[in-house]
């Protein structure tokens, strides 16, 4: 007599990997996805941040601290700007949950899509995050040859803007602020910044107007599961790794328990079946003994946000703005 082994969560699940070639026989499988969401996490891979001592200023050697703080802001979010002026978008990670109650526990359905885009703009590049990217496993040469064109925003696209857009990123990106569902990101604010400079308008020179404008963007709210971690769990760190680290270990826990309360399933739609890729989500060795993934902004997506649902928080209910 045998007993079944209760098992973790899948190793390996399904991506649909969309590019120029197979954008079109993608797009309904895309669209249905977004438009049923319960909420939409979102991940970039970005050819640079520039100058990270900008990024992370703090300044509080002043007398006056809220007015030091407040130029912090402001010149960290500057740099934001410079760097999504001047770097580009890579790829795209979309993973749409729907949640139904159907189950004595909520049950999770999840697509996830890697959207691979190429800058039709000179744009910079930087070493380090090229050599992060190869580390993990992103294909530079499928990239060029069949990444998906877009135009950065400029003044005199948004002059003479035509009624209906030509670039499938764009419809994209306006399908998932038409979704009415939530957006989550991890440590999102640069992300964001990209997003809006490449898809949507040139960013704004002010914080306050950017912060105004993503309230009326994403009008069912954006969850940013850093902040989550750091001020409604109070995690001892709240950097991606850890997360991840000790999420695989509750998942384990939780498992050999019998208490897993999250329900995830991978949605695999047949008639795309052949663009599908089952992507490792928990870190392996390479030859030189790095612990590498095969799609970082896949497993980051996915594991940040199981961290929450795991923890009982009903993400397609819980907005932070």
């Amino acid at each position: 007599m045998t007993t079944d082994k209760p098992q973790l969560m899948e190793t390996k699940v399904p991506v649909v990997e969309v590019t120029s070639s197979n954008m079109k026989e993608v797009w309904p499988s895309l669209v249905h996805s977004i438009k049923y969401s319960s909420f939409i996490s979102l991940d970039l891979e970005l050819s640079g941040l520039g100058d990270r001592r900008h990024l992370m200023r703090k300044q509080y050697n002043s007398s006056s601290i809220q007015r030091n703080l407040q130029r912090s802001v402001d010149d960290r979010y500057t740099a934001i700007v410079d760097a999504a002026k001047t770097r580009s978008v890579l790829a795209l990670g979309v993973s749409c949950w729907r949640v139904t109650q159907d189950e004595p526990e909520p049950q999770y359905y999840i697509q996830t899509y890697n959207i691979l885009t190429l800058c039709r703009e000179n744009f910079t590049v930087e070493p380090d995050a090229l050599q992060f990217l190869v580390d993990h496993g992103f294909d530079f040469n499928k990239q060029y040859k069949d990444g998906i064109e877009y135009t950065p925003s400029t003044e005199d696209m948004i002059i003479f803007k035509e009624k209906k857009s030509t670039e499938p990123l764009r419809d994209v990106f306006a399908m998932i602020l038409t979704a009415k569902c939530p957006v989550v990101t991890h440590n999102g604010l640069i992300d964001l910044a990209f997003l809006y400079q490449a898809f949507y308008a040139p960013l704004p020179a002010n914080m306050s107007i950017f912060v105004a404008d993503l309230q009326d963007m994403f009008k069912s709210g954006i969850l940013d599961t850093k902040c989550l971690a750091e001020y409604l769990i109070r995690e001892h760190a709240t950097y991606l790794e850890y997360l991840f680290r000790k999420s695989v270990k509750r998942m384990e826990e939780a498992v050999s328990e019998g208490k897993q309360k999250v329900n995830l399933s991978f949605s695999e739609h047949k008639a795309i079946k052949t663009h599908v890729n089952h992507i490792e989500c928990f870190a392996k060795k390479s030859a030189s003994g790095k612990e590498l993934c095969e799609n970082y902004a896949v497993s980051t997506v996915l594991c940040s946000v199981y961290n929450y649902v795991q923890h009982g928080f009903p993400l397609h209910r819980l907005v932070i703005y």
